[in-house]
């Protein structure tokens, strides 16, 4: 199983990164912020399952390679990236460790697909499909351009939605069409 991820540039252009299994923080368990960052953010996003092995698979018929899709959302250690930019070293470890990636169960895909992400209960982010800054079919399309796609791979999708300045004691809930999917607790 691979976890691939997509993340955007200022323009909305998607790359899309691998990242190991050891990332996903699974059943709404507790993030707990690690102890080489002071200040940690987050970005919502969408997550397919593929469900197809496949390798340059058109956007067209990308559609077709998931039926399951949910929450999910990345963590990024703030001040270990900033530390390892100013000593111009990769900074990819800062969004890729131990339990960096929440994600919730999946559900049916459907043609509705809106999320919704709130910290303490308020609102902090939301999307539909339609507002998706690069369709998930082209993220498909994208991915295996590079990598070969296989069943029970994860997507997560990206978003241009980032929420800094997490605290212990925060509550993240995302909701997905409605349904509450993910609800946890900063540590």
């Amino acid at each position: 199983m691979k976890i691939l991820c997509a993340e955007y540039n200022e323009a909305g252009e998607a790359g899309i990164i691998p990242l190991g299994d050891d990332v996903l923080l699974r059943n709404n368990g507790n993030f707990y912020i690690p102890e080489f960052t002071r200040e940690v953010s987050c970005v919502p996003q969408l997550v397919v399952r593929l469900c197809k092995l496949g390798k340059s698979v058109s956007e067209h018929f990308a559609g077709r390679y998931y039926e399951e899709i949910g929450v999910g959302i990345r963590f990024y250690a703030d001040t270990l990236a900033e530390e390892l930019q100013k000593k111009a070293l990769p900074v990819g470890i800062a969004s890729s460790y131990d339990g960096s990636a929440a994600i919730s169960v999946l559900v049916p895909k459907e043609g509705r697909m809106q999320w919704e992400m709130k910290v303490n209960g308020k609102t902090v982010g939301c999307a539909e499909k339609q507002t998706w800054p690069v369709p998930i079919e082209r993220l498909i399309s994208l991915a295996s351009d590079f990598h070969t796609l296989k069943i029970g791979d994860f997507l997560f999708c990206g978003s241009r939605c980032r929420y800094t300045g997490l605290q212990t004691d925060d509550r993240i809930q995302m909701f997905f069409n409605d349904k509450l999917l993910l609800n946890f607790k900063i540590k």
